[in-house]
């Protein structure tokens, strides 16, 4: 009997857990769809759709780029919970605020929340941004890739050859450093119109119309570049100036170190297999004595008329420097800025002479003068009081004085500045009188209106404005 009741309480018990154990799991929400729609230049739109047994309650775009080293995460403007929901993300790639270049890979994934807590994530994925409607192809090298379309596969593997010639020349050779990001991706639209719209603010750059932007270096790994000799005869010396621009911040920029423009670029021309153009344009303002002081060669120059001077003179500045003390001390140079130093410490403990210094002596090598703002003027033998110092680059005069002068007869003349006195107050009474004339006019008018007014009703003039 007892048996019998033992066996009783288990059926019992084993009913009781029947209903949990029967009941079913709820299921976790599952990602049926991911895309990407390529809205260049502007944005890219991530699109997700999921479904769940309770409502989704939020949806999460994480995201990262491969070599920037940060990560983001992006929600959807608009979003309603339920059990099924399609929702995205917009991205701007290239607006006031936010660039994002073409070459760019994205790391990314999803994260659907559910109403019961639970939160499920669709597997990582990669998007490469390129311009949509091409057929991109490649052609990839040790630590470059260059990205093409239509039947240019030769003129990429030109491009290939000289990366690995700029390399050698300025990383190995120059700075003897490694790259830091691999691989630098190159690419090559076919002419600028079509490459405008993928540079930093939709193809509004520092310079104006006149002048062509061959190339752009975008990032420490990408760089933009369309197929035509610019400046030079070589169409590759393009990638080797933007090129050398990465191997620039690789060897000379951290955190607090920054390059000045004229190190910067005169470092990339140097790079080219040869300064072309900028050669010309350097030689003929130097003969002229027309050459960019020192003190502006920090940041770039706007005016497109000194464009070329400005990147000749920074090619012959950085020349001077390694031909006064080879590649071994060009590269100590930039190692030094990397370290902490401002450029111009960097240049005296390295070179033992300032901006000044180093002014003086790259000017006498080239046989001319610059200008300088305000010179001091050479005493005269009897100065006087007065006496002002013409400053040699506004090419001003100096006030005349209000003297008198021996004339070669003995006799005596009357100075310019006499005679536009005279001329002055001879002015100001003509001025006197027609201003008399005009207020007697005005008087005869306003003397005559008066009159006619005494003779009108006050219907004529309609009452106070903004009454019918």
């Amino acid at each position: 009997m007892r048996r019998l009741l033992l066996i009783g309480l288990a059926v019992l018990s084993v009913a009781a857990l029947l209903p949990s154990l029967v009941t079913p799991a709820r299921a976790e929400a599952v990602i049926e769809a991911t895309s990407i729609d390529n809205g260049y230049p502007k944005q890219l739109t991530f699109k997700v759709t999921a479904r769940s047994d309770s409502d989704i309650t939020e949806a999460t775009l994480n995201y990262s780029l491969t070599g920037r080293g940060t990560s983001a995460l992006g929600k959807p403007t608009n979003f309603t919970p339920g059990k099924n929901v399609t929702v995205e993300v917009v991205i701007q790639v290239n607006s006031g605020s936010s660039y994002i270049p073409v070459g760019s890979e994205f790391v990314y994934h999803w994260e659907i929340t559910s109403a019961d807590g639970k939160t499920v994530s669709s597997p990582e994925q990669t998007f490469f941004f390129l311009p949509p409607n091409q057929d991109w192809k490649s052609v990839k090298g040790d630590f470059m890739t260059v990205y093409y379309h239509g039947d240019k596969e030769a003129t990429a593997n030109t491009y290939l050859k000289a990366g690995v010639e700029t390399y050698e020349k300025v990383g190995k050779n120059l700075f003897n450093i490694q790259l830091k990001q691999v691989p630098v991706k190159v690419i090559l639209f076919d002419n600028e119109k079509e490459s405008d719209p993928a540079r930093p603010g939709s193809g509004t750059g520092s310079f104006d119309s006149t002048v062509t932007t061959c190339g752009t270096k975008v990032t420490n790994d990408i760089v933009l570049a369309i197929p035509v000799a610019c400046g030079s005869a070589d169409r590759t010396d393009t990638l080797r100036h933007e090129f050398g621009h990465i191997l620039n911040e690789t060897a000379g920029e951290g955190s607090l170190a920054k390059l000045p423009s004229w190190l910067d670029e005169g470092t990339a021309v140097y790079a080219q297999t040869s300064p072309g153009d900028y050669q010309t344009a350097f030689a003929q303002a130097a003969r002229v004595n027309r050459l960019i002081p020192f003190a502006e060669m920090a940041t770039p120059t706007s005016d497109s008329n000194k464009v070329g001077i400005f990147y000749g003179q920074s090619y012959n500045m950085v020349k001077f420097l390694i031909d006064r003390g080879g590649a071994q001390k060009y590269g100590e140079f930039f190692a030094t800025i990397k370290r902490g130093a401002r450029f111009d410490q960097a240049l005296k403990t390295v070179y033992g002479f300032d901006m000044a210094g180093f002014e003086t002596e790259f000017l006498a090598a080239q046989g001319t003068s610059a200008p300088r703002p305000n010179p001091t003027a050479a005493p005269t033998q009897r100065p006087q009081q007065n006496a002002q110092a013409t400053p040699a680059a506004t090419r001003t005069t100096a006030p005349a004085q209000q003297t008198r002068t021996q004339d070669n007869n003995g006799g005596t003349e009357i100075s310019t500045t006499t005679f536009a006195i005279m001329g002055a107050a001879v002015l100001f009474a003509l001025l006197a009188v027609f201003s008399f004339l005009v207020s007697q006019v005005m008087a005869n008018n306003r003397l005559n209106k008066a009159r006619t007014s005494a003779q009108r009703g006050p219907e004529d003039w309609g009452g106070p404005p903004g009454v019918a």
